[in-house]
């Protein structure tokens, strides 16, 4: 899915969902859907892209994030609960800037070179 990740006022900002199955993992699935996921938000209109509650124990998506090059923003220590964790896991917040993706951005043509979405120079976020 890819939706508003705050309705109203910070609309133009989403969030999105999807989950590679255990087959695919390690051939490449979740980048391509990362990267179409980029293509289809900044078709929808949407500027920016954040995920709140990326789980530090998580290495496939903490990962996945950093290639596509999103931008750490937010750590939150012992911030959750999670199954077959005997510890509170930390979460990340990652930040896309989608005004950056490249006009000719083709998310097929990155996932076959393997790399994260060509960008434009970006601000720097604090």
């Amino acid at each position: 899915y890819v939706k508003p990740n705050f309705p109203g006022r910070c609309s133009h900002v989403c969030n999105g969902g999807f989950i590679t199955a255990p087959e695919a993992r390690g051939l490449g699935v979740g980048t391509l859907m990362g990267l179409v996921f980029l293509d289809v938000a900044k078709s929808l209109g949407y500027t920016a892209s954040y995920f709140n509650l990326v789980f530090k124990s998580n290495d496939a998506s903490v990962r996945l994030w950093d290639k596509l090059g999103f931008t750490r923003v937010a750590e939150i220590p012992a911030c959750a609960r999670l199954e077959g964790l005997d510890y509170l896991d930390t979460a990340y917040g990652y930040f896309f800037d989608l005004t950056t993706l490249d006009d000719d951005f083709d998310p097929c043509r990155e996932a076959r070179l393997n790399r994260g979405p060509p960008v434009r120079p970006q601000h720097r976020v604090n």
